[in-house]
C-alpha cells in the first residue's frame, strides 16, 4: 500500500511538488513569525512589578477594629498578586479618579481614610470594570453621613455589604476589603489618565511616550474612548 502511495506522489509532476513544498513552508514560516510578533508585542507592553510605597500608612482605627474582626488575609490577596496585580489595578482605576475627593469628604466628616474607600466600593456593582470617571458623589456622600451619625467599624462594614446584593457572605466579602484597601493605598500604582474631548489613543499615547498598542492592550479600548473614561498609564518594562 505504501509503495502504491509513494508511486502515485512520484507521479505529481515535480514543478507541483515543489510549489506544493514551498507553500508548506511559506504557512510554517508564516505561523512562527506571528507567535514571534505576538511574543516581542506582549513583552514590549509588560509593566514593570509593582512596589510598596515608601510611606505605607499606618492602619486607621476603622481598619484595627476591622483587622481584630476578621484576621485572616484574604484569598483574593493571592489572586491580585498574580499578572503583577492586575486586578489591583483594574480597581485602581476605578478609584483613582476618586480618591481625592472622597477621601477629603471622609476628613470633613471626622471619619478615617479607610470610611472613604469602604463607602465607594459599597455603591458600585464591580470596581473592576469600571472606566468612566463619572460618579454619583452623592450616593457616597449619603453613606459617609450616615456614618457619622451612628456607626462603628463593623456595623459600617455590615451597611456596605448590604447595599448591594452580594455574591460573598459578609466575612469573606470584609477579609477582601480589608486587603483590597492596604493595597490601593501602599502599592506604587500606575497613573490614571482622564480622557478629555477630542483625545484619542494615539494623542495619549504620545503625550506619554507609549506604544499605541500598549495604552489598548493594558485598557481595553481602541477607537471607543468616551470624554471621562479613566485610562491606565502602564509604567513599561
Amino acid at each position: 500500500m505504501f509503495g502504491d502511495s509513494f508511486s502515485f506522489f512520484m507521479f505529481i509532476p515535480k514543478s507541483f511538488r515543489l510549489v506544493h513544498a514551498s507553500l508548506g513552508l511559506c504557512l510554517l514560516g508564516g505561523m512562527t513569525w506571528v507567535k514571534t510578533v505576538h511574543a516581542q508585542f506582549r513583552s514590549e507592553c509588560d509593566i514593570r512589578p509593582i512596589p510598596f510605597r515608601e510611606d505605607i500608612r499606618p492602619p486607621d482605627a476603622w481598619e484595627t477594629a476591622w483587622e481584630a474582626a476578621w484576621p485572616e488575609a484574604s484569598d483574593a490577596l493571592q489572586t491580585w498578586r498574580t499578572g503583577q496585580f492586575k486586578q489591583v489595578i483594574s480597581v485602581w482605576r476605578g478609584w483613582a479618579p476618586h480618591a481625592a475627593a472622597h477621601q477629603a469628604m471622609a476628613e470633613r466628616l471626622g471619619l478615617p481614610p479607610s470610611a472613604a474607600y469602604l463607602a465607594w466600593w459599597a455603591t458600585c456593582d464591580d470596581a473592576t470594570r469600571l472606566s468612566r470617571a463619572s460618579w454619583d458623589e452623592r450616593t457616597v456622600e449619603a453613606m459617609l453621613q450616615s456614618w457619622k451619625v451612628n456607626a462603628t467599624p463593623l456595623s459600617a462594614m455590615q451597611q456596605a455589604h448590604a447595599a448591594r446584593p452580594r455574591t460573598v457572605d459578609l466575612n469573606d466579602w470584609a477579609r477582601a476589603m480589608r486587603t483590597g484597601m492596604r493595597l490601593m493605598e501602599n502599592l506604587e500604582l500606575p497613573r490614571i489618565h482622564v480622557v478629555q474631548t477630542g483625545e484619542t489613543v494615539y494623542s495619549i499615547s504620545r503625550t506619554y511616550g507609549l506604544p499605541p498598542r500598549c495604552l489598548a492592550q493594558w485598557n481595553g479600548v481602541w477607537d471607543d474612548l468616551q470624554p471621562g473614561m479613566a485610562l491606565i498609564i502602564p509604567d513599561l518594562l
